[in-house]
Protein backbone atom coordinates (compact mmCIF):
# COMPACT_ATOMS: atom_id res chain seq x y z
CA UNK A 1 0.00 0.00 0.00
CA UNK A 2 2.76 2.18 0.49
CA UNK A 3 5.78 3.44 0.20
CA UNK A 4 7.08 6.81 2.69
CA UNK A 5 10.45 5.83 2.46
CA UNK A 6 10.85 8.99 4.81
CA UNK A 7 13.94 10.98 5.17
CA UNK A 8 14.04 13.10 8.56
CA UNK A 9 15.37 16.84 7.90
CA UNK A 10 14.37 20.16 7.71
CA UNK A 11 15.66 21.31 4.73
CA UNK A 12 13.36 22.95 2.49
CA UNK A 13 13.30 23.91 -1.66
CA UNK A 14 14.20 27.62 -2.42
CA UNK A 15 11.36 29.26 -4.03
CA UNK A 16 10.39 27.94 -7.29
CA UNK A 17 11.78 31.03 -9.28
CA UNK A 18 15.18 29.97 -7.80
CA UNK A 19 14.83 26.22 -8.91
CA UNK A 20 13.86 26.08 -12.65
CA UNK A 21 13.21 28.50 -15.53
CA UNK A 22 10.08 28.58 -17.74
CA UNK A 23 10.88 26.85 -21.16
CA UNK A 24 9.56 26.02 -24.26
CA UNK A 25 8.87 22.87 -25.02
CA UNK A 26 11.16 22.47 -27.78
CA UNK A 27 14.13 23.70 -25.73
CA UNK A 28 17.31 21.44 -25.00
CA UNK A 29 17.41 20.69 -21.19
CA UNK A 30 20.84 22.07 -19.52
CA UNK A 31 23.59 19.51 -18.85
CA UNK A 32 22.71 17.50 -15.38
CA UNK A 33 23.86 18.58 -12.12
CA UNK A 34 23.68 16.46 -8.97
CA UNK A 35 24.49 19.47 -7.23
CA UNK A 36 20.80 20.53 -7.95
CA UNK A 37 19.06 17.55 -6.45
CA UNK A 38 19.66 16.98 -2.85
CA UNK A 39 18.94 13.18 -1.65
CA UNK A 40 16.31 14.42 0.81
CA UNK A 41 14.44 14.98 -2.15
CA UNK A 42 14.01 11.79 -3.66
CA UNK A 43 14.15 9.61 -0.33
CA UNK A 44 17.82 7.93 -0.75
CA UNK A 45 20.04 8.11 2.29
CA UNK A 46 23.13 7.74 -0.36
CA UNK A 47 23.97 10.35 -2.77
CA UNK A 48 25.29 7.32 -5.04
CA UNK A 49 21.84 6.04 -5.04
CA UNK A 50 20.23 9.54 -6.45
CA UNK A 51 19.32 8.69 -10.10
CA UNK A 52 17.51 12.00 -10.98
CA UNK A 53 20.15 14.68 -12.17
CA UNK A 54 17.66 17.65 -12.92
CA UNK A 55 14.27 19.20 -13.56
CA UNK A 56 12.52 21.75 -15.43
CA UNK A 57 8.95 22.93 -15.77
CA UNK A 58 7.50 22.68 -18.75
CA UNK A 59 3.98 24.46 -17.24
CA UNK A 60 1.24 23.61 -14.51
CA UNK A 61 1.21 19.72 -15.33
CA UNK A 62 4.20 19.20 -17.30
CA UNK A 63 7.68 18.62 -16.73
CA UNK A 64 10.86 17.80 -17.87
CA UNK A 65 13.76 15.54 -15.86
CA UNK A 66 17.07 13.81 -16.63
CA UNK A 67 18.56 11.34 -15.04
CA UNK A 68 21.79 8.90 -14.89
CA UNK A 69 21.72 4.93 -14.95
CA UNK A 70 24.99 3.90 -13.50
CA UNK A 71 26.89 1.71 -15.21
CA UNK A 72 29.20 0.57 -12.28
CA UNK A 73 26.60 0.77 -9.21
CA UNK A 74 27.44 -2.49 -6.16
CA UNK A 75 22.99 -3.14 -6.91
CA UNK A 76 21.94 -1.32 -9.74
CA UNK A 77 23.00 -2.93 -12.27
CA UNK A 78 23.62 -7.17 -12.51
CA UNK A 79 25.95 -9.53 -13.05
CA UNK A 80 24.23 -10.36 -16.81
CA UNK A 81 25.48 -6.74 -18.00
CA UNK A 82 22.10 -5.37 -17.83
CA UNK A 83 20.61 -2.46 -15.51
CA UNK A 84 18.68 -3.89 -13.09
CA UNK A 85 14.91 -4.39 -14.19
CA UNK A 86 13.66 -2.32 -10.81
CA UNK A 87 15.59 0.89 -12.34
CA UNK A 88 12.88 1.86 -14.23
CA UNK A 89 10.33 2.18 -11.08
CA UNK A 90 13.14 3.52 -8.73
CA UNK A 91 13.06 6.47 -11.48
CA UNK A 92 9.85 6.64 -11.85
CA UNK A 93 9.22 7.13 -8.16
CA UNK A 94 12.62 9.45 -7.97
CA UNK A 95 10.97 11.93 -10.30
CA UNK A 96 7.82 12.11 -8.93
CA UNK A 97 9.13 12.74 -5.42
CA UNK A 98 11.03 15.56 -6.42
CA UNK A 99 8.63 17.08 -8.36
CA UNK A 100 6.10 17.01 -5.03
CA UNK A 101 9.00 18.47 -3.11
CA UNK A 102 10.20 21.58 -5.25
CA UNK A 103 6.90 22.37 -7.83
CA UNK A 104 3.74 20.78 -5.77
CA UNK A 105 4.54 22.46 -2.49
CA UNK A 106 5.04 19.39 -0.31
CA UNK A 107 7.67 19.60 2.33
CA UNK A 108 10.60 16.86 3.26
CA UNK A 109 8.90 15.24 6.34
CA UNK A 110 5.51 14.53 4.86
CA UNK A 111 4.88 11.09 3.95
CA UNK A 112 4.08 9.35 0.90
CA UNK A 113 1.74 6.40 0.24
CA UNK A 114 2.36 4.77 -2.82
CA UNK A 115 -1.06 3.45 -4.62
CA UNK A 116 0.84 1.78 -7.33
CA UNK A 117 3.78 1.64 -9.88
CA UNK A 118 3.15 0.57 -13.54
CA UNK A 119 5.91 0.51 -16.36
CA UNK A 120 6.60 -1.06 -19.64
CA UNK A 121 10.20 -1.18 -20.59
CA UNK A 122 12.39 -2.24 -23.91
CA UNK A 123 14.72 -4.70 -22.81
CA UNK A 124 17.10 -4.19 -25.42
CA UNK A 125 17.85 -1.03 -23.58
CA UNK A 126 18.62 -2.78 -20.35
CA UNK A 127 22.26 -3.07 -21.23
CA UNK A 128 24.92 -1.68 -19.69
CA UNK A 129 27.87 0.50 -20.73
CA UNK A 130 30.93 1.65 -20.00
CA UNK A 131 29.99 4.78 -18.97
CA UNK A 132 26.24 5.83 -17.39
CA UNK A 133 23.43 5.91 -19.32
CA UNK A 134 21.63 9.63 -19.91
CA UNK A 135 17.78 9.81 -19.98
CA UNK A 136 15.30 12.27 -20.30
CA UNK A 137 11.91 12.31 -18.37
CA UNK A 138 8.70 13.98 -19.30
CA UNK A 139 6.14 13.91 -16.92
CA UNK A 140 2.19 14.72 -16.93
CA UNK A 141 0.80 15.31 -13.80
CA UNK A 142 -2.91 14.90 -13.43
CA UNK A 143 -5.86 14.41 -10.96
CA UNK A 144 -4.24 16.74 -8.68
CA UNK A 145 -5.20 17.65 -5.24
CA UNK A 146 -4.32 20.24 -3.45
CA UNK A 147 -4.62 22.02 0.07
CA UNK A 148 -3.16 25.07 1.30
CA UNK A 149 -0.83 24.70 -1.98
CA UNK A 150 0.39 21.47 -1.02
CA UNK A 151 -0.48 18.21 -2.83
CA UNK A 152 -2.82 15.82 -1.12
CA UNK A 153 -2.69 13.64 -4.40
CA UNK A 154 -1.99 12.88 -7.93
CA UNK A 155 -1.08 10.98 -10.78
CA UNK A 156 2.42 11.20 -12.23
CA UNK A 157 2.73 9.70 -15.63
CA UNK A 158 5.99 9.35 -17.57
CA UNK A 159 8.24 8.54 -20.71
CA UNK A 160 11.71 7.78 -20.21
CA UNK A 161 14.11 8.54 -23.37
CA UNK A 162 17.52 7.77 -24.08
CA UNK A 163 19.15 9.52 -26.91
CA UNK A 164 15.81 10.24 -28.39
CA UNK A 165 14.10 6.60 -28.15
CA UNK A 166 11.55 5.52 -25.40
CA UNK A 167 12.84 3.46 -23.62
CA UNK A 168 10.10 2.85 -20.73
CA UNK A 169 6.69 4.44 -19.94
CA UNK A 170 4.75 4.47 -16.66
CA UNK A 171 2.93 5.70 -13.89
CA UNK A 172 2.54 5.97 -10.30
CA UNK A 173 -0.10 7.18 -8.20
CA UNK A 174 0.32 8.48 -4.48
CA UNK A 175 -1.15 10.29 -1.65
CA UNK A 176 0.44 12.64 0.60
CA UNK A 177 0.05 13.04 4.37
CA UNK A 178 1.88 15.52 7.25
CA UNK A 179 3.92 14.08 9.69
CA UNK A 180 0.60 14.80 12.38
CA UNK A 181 -1.95 12.36 10.04
CA UNK A 182 1.11 10.00 9.17
CA UNK A 183 1.45 9.71 12.83
CA UNK A 184 -2.61 9.22 13.72
CA UNK A 185 -2.37 6.71 10.93
CA UNK A 186 0.48 4.22 12.22
CA UNK A 187 0.16 4.80 16.02
CA UNK A 188 2.20 2.53 18.28
CA UNK A 189 3.86 1.39 14.72
CA UNK A 190 5.45 4.85 13.81
CA UNK A 191 8.47 4.10 16.40
CA UNK A 192 9.10 0.42 14.53
CA UNK A 193 12.51 -0.36 13.12
CA UNK A 194 13.35 -3.36 11.15
CA UNK A 195 15.30 -5.97 13.45
CA UNK A 196 18.55 -6.93 13.65
CA UNK A 197 18.02 -10.68 14.53
CA UNK A 198 19.27 -13.95 12.68
CA UNK A 199 19.26 -13.49 9.00
CA UNK A 200 17.45 -15.99 7.08
CA UNK A 201 18.88 -18.45 4.44
CA UNK A 202 19.10 -17.10 1.02
CA UNK A 203 18.18 -18.70 -2.24
CA UNK A 204 20.89 -19.35 -4.61
CA UNK A 205 21.81 -15.96 -6.05
CA UNK A 206 21.55 -17.04 -9.68
CA UNK A 207 18.45 -18.08 -9.69
CA UNK A 208 17.12 -14.79 -8.15
CA UNK A 209 19.44 -12.83 -10.70
CA UNK A 210 21.43 -11.49 -8.11
CA UNK A 211 25.13 -10.51 -7.60
CA UNK A 212 25.50 -11.83 -4.15
CA UNK A 213 23.94 -13.50 -1.51
CA UNK A 214 23.36 -10.27 0.08
CA UNK A 215 21.24 -9.08 -2.42
CA UNK A 216 19.06 -11.76 -2.33
CA UNK A 217 15.44 -10.82 -0.64
CA UNK A 218 14.12 -14.29 -0.70
CA UNK A 219 14.44 -17.31 1.62
CA UNK A 220 13.64 -20.43 0.82
CA UNK A 221 10.23 -22.31 2.47
CA UNK A 222 9.27 -25.96 1.61
CA UNK A 223 7.29 -25.45 -1.54
CA UNK A 224 9.30 -24.21 -4.65
CA UNK A 225 6.69 -21.17 -5.46
CA UNK A 226 6.86 -19.78 -2.14
CA UNK A 227 9.43 -17.75 0.20
CA UNK A 228 9.90 -15.83 3.08
CA UNK A 229 11.09 -12.17 2.70
CA UNK A 230 14.57 -11.70 3.51
CA UNK A 231 16.75 -8.24 3.61
CA UNK A 232 20.48 -8.22 4.74
CA UNK A 233 21.26 -5.68 7.17
CA UNK A 234 23.10 -2.88 5.97
CA UNK A 235 21.29 -2.89 2.33
CA UNK A 236 20.78 1.18 2.17
CA UNK A 237 20.39 0.69 -1.91
CA UNK A 238 16.83 -1.01 -0.98
CA UNK A 239 16.44 -0.28 2.80
CA UNK A 240 16.05 3.25 4.68
CA UNK A 241 17.06 2.79 7.88
CA UNK A 242 14.83 5.58 9.04
CA UNK A 243 11.28 3.43 7.58
CA UNK A 244 8.98 2.36 10.09
CA UNK A 245 7.77 -0.24 7.53
CA UNK A 246 9.34 -2.27 5.03
CA UNK A 247 9.56 0.12 1.73
CA UNK A 248 7.55 -0.49 -1.50
CA UNK A 249 10.58 -0.47 -3.73
CA UNK A 250 11.98 -3.60 -1.52
CA UNK A 251 8.78 -5.18 -1.82
CA UNK A 252 8.69 -4.82 -5.84
CA UNK A 253 12.14 -5.97 -6.01
CA UNK A 254 11.14 -9.32 -4.07
CA UNK A 255 8.65 -10.01 -6.56
CA UNK A 256 10.75 -9.60 -9.75
CA UNK A 257 13.00 -11.92 -7.94
CA UNK A 258 10.19 -14.39 -6.96
CA UNK A 259 9.54 -14.16 -10.89
CA UNK A 260 12.80 -15.44 -11.78
CA UNK A 261 13.25 -17.80 -9.20
CA UNK A 262 9.92 -19.51 -10.41
CA UNK A 263 10.47 -19.55 -14.11
CA UNK A 264 14.28 -20.54 -13.47
CA UNK A 265 16.54 -21.31 -15.44
CA UNK A 266 14.99 -19.41 -18.21
CA UNK A 267 16.37 -16.13 -17.10
CA UNK A 268 13.53 -14.16 -16.69
CA UNK A 269 13.44 -9.90 -17.88
CA UNK A 270 10.08 -8.45 -17.22
CA UNK A 271 9.60 -5.83 -19.74
CA UNK A 272 6.21 -4.84 -17.98
CA UNK A 273 5.66 -4.81 -14.48
CA UNK A 274 2.60 -3.69 -12.55
CA UNK A 275 2.08 -3.19 -8.51
CA UNK A 276 -0.75 -2.72 -6.45
CA UNK A 277 0.45 -1.92 -2.91
CA UNK A 278 -2.40 -3.01 -0.70
CA UNK A 279 -0.94 -2.06 2.76
CA UNK A 280 1.80 -1.73 5.20
CA UNK A 281 4.29 -3.76 5.60
CA UNK A 282 5.38 -4.08 8.66
CA UNK A 283 8.78 -5.17 10.43
CA UNK A 284 9.25 -7.94 12.54
CA UNK A 285 6.57 -9.83 10.61
CA UNK A 286 6.99 -12.34 8.41
CA UNK A 287 6.43 -11.50 4.65
CA UNK A 288 4.71 -14.64 2.23
CA UNK A 289 6.27 -14.37 -1.13
CA UNK A 290 4.59 -16.36 -3.37
CA UNK A 291 4.47 -16.69 -7.65
CA UNK A 292 2.57 -17.97 -9.94
CA UNK A 293 2.42 -18.56 -13.68
CA UNK A 294 -1.04 -17.01 -14.94
CA UNK A 295 -2.13 -16.78 -18.95
CA UNK A 296 0.14 -13.87 -20.86
CA UNK A 297 -1.82 -11.81 -23.26
CA UNK A 298 0.92 -11.32 -25.96
CA UNK A 299 1.84 -14.57 -27.61
CA UNK A 300 5.75 -15.38 -26.85
CA UNK A 301 5.45 -14.18 -23.37
CA UNK A 302 5.36 -15.19 -20.07
CA UNK A 303 3.09 -13.54 -17.16
CA UNK A 304 3.77 -14.22 -13.46
CA UNK A 305 1.94 -12.95 -10.83
CA UNK A 306 3.70 -12.72 -7.28
CA UNK A 307 1.45 -12.09 -4.20
CA UNK A 308 2.88 -10.59 -0.78
CA UNK A 309 1.30 -11.32 2.51
CA UNK A 310 1.38 -10.95 6.64
CA UNK A 311 -0.72 -12.65 8.94
CA UNK A 312 -2.85 -13.91 5.71
CA UNK A 313 -3.77 -10.26 4.97
CA UNK A 314 -2.81 -9.22 1.50
CA UNK A 315 0.06 -6.79 1.25
CA UNK A 316 1.01 -6.11 -2.35
CA UNK A 317 0.15 -7.64 -5.98
CA UNK A 318 2.25 -7.54 -8.39
CA UNK A 319 2.36 -8.64 -12.44
CA UNK A 320 5.15 -9.26 -14.29
CA UNK A 321 5.87 -10.16 -18.31
CA UNK A 322 8.81 -11.15 -20.10
CA UNK A 323 8.73 -12.16 -23.71
CA UNK A 324 10.01 -15.92 -23.79
CA UNK A 325 13.94 -17.02 -25.51
CA UNK A 326 13.67 -17.25 -28.96
CA UNK A 327 15.32 -20.03 -30.20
Amino acid sequence: MSDTMHVSGTAQPTTPQQLHHPRNPGDALPPPSRTLVPREWVHRPLLDDVLVTSWQRVDDAHFSLTAEWPHDHGYFTTPHGRHHPILTGETIRQAGLLICHTELGVPVGHHFILGDLVYTMDPEHLAVGDRPTSLTIDVTCSKLRMRAGTLVSGRFDMTIRKAGRIVATGHSNVTVTSPGVYHRIRGDRLTARRCLGPLLPPVAPHLTGSATEHDVLLSPTDRPDRWVLRVAPGHAAVVNPANDHIPGMVLLDAAQQAARARTAPGGFVPYAVGTEFRRYAEHGVACVIEARRVPSALPGSTTVQVTGTQQDEPVFVTTLTALDARD
